[in-house]
């Protein structure tokens, strides 16, 4: 493994994980009034589109980085929906 597929492993991890505290917070809480359901649907589109990318480049950092944050916004539209 080099040093730049390195470096997008490490960095699509951090990125990705971001999302995960919120979605944490969203099952304890069950409400997600301070997240607007316009921001985590942007988000995932715009993932989408990276992971289109990444899977064209055939750049697994980039596949699996956008693929876990696509769930993850996934999930939190979810929530965002349940929890009204």
């Amino acid at each position: 493994m080099t040093t730049l597929t390195t470096i997008g492993y490490v960095a699509g991890s951090m990125t990705s994980l971001g999302f995960v505290p919120q979605i944490i917070k969203g099952f304890e809480t069950k409400h997600m009034k301070d997240v607007a359901l316009w921001q985590p649907l942007l988000l995932t589109v715009g993932m989408a589109l990276w992971l289109i990318y990444g899977i064209m480049l055939k750049e697994m950092p980039m596949i699996l980085a956008n693929s876990f944050s696509m769930a993850c916004n996934m999930i939190a539209i979810i929530q965002k929906l349940v929890y009204k």
